[in-house]
């Protein structure tokens, strides 16, 4: 499956499930729809998954960014391997997104010190081999 139809998977299932975290999730997945911007299938599955969960109320909302910054972590170390720069890019703005939205609502909702598992990203992506 392509990267749109993922991207499209995502609009409807934030259509179907609506919700504070849909609301979140849909108008910068039209953003990277518009990009032709690339999701991995494990990525689109977290979000599409995220969305349900968080509008069943069985997942709280930094616990989804969590998630999808360790996604979009993985696939933009994938894409800088592979040379696709612009979808690097990206992915990695996504997972830094992803978790200063974790980070700072988590704070309210459990005790977490987001600062070593900073370093731990950063530490992996200075440590990045070929």
């Amino acid at each position: 499956m392509a990267a749109k139809e993922r991207r499209l998977q995502i609009k409807a299932k934030c259509a179907e499930f609506g919700g504070g975290y849909a609301q979140l999730v849909e108008p910068i997945n039209d953003m990277l729809l518009a990009l032709d911007a690339d999701i991995s299938q494990e990525t689109a599955s977290q979000v599409l998954l995220n969305i349900e969960l968080y509008a069943k109320g069985e997942k709280y909302l930094p616990d989804c960014h969590l998630d999808e910054s360790n996604h979009f972590l993985d696939d933009g170390i994938k894409a800088l391997k592979a040379g696709d720069l612009g979808n690097a890019a990206l992915q990695l703005f996504g997972a830094g997104l992803n978790f200063a939205s974790f980070a700072a609502k988590a704070n309210g909702v459990k005790k977490v010190d987001a600062h070593p598992m900073l370093a731990a990203r950063f530490k992996r992506l200075k440590e990045m081999k070929e």
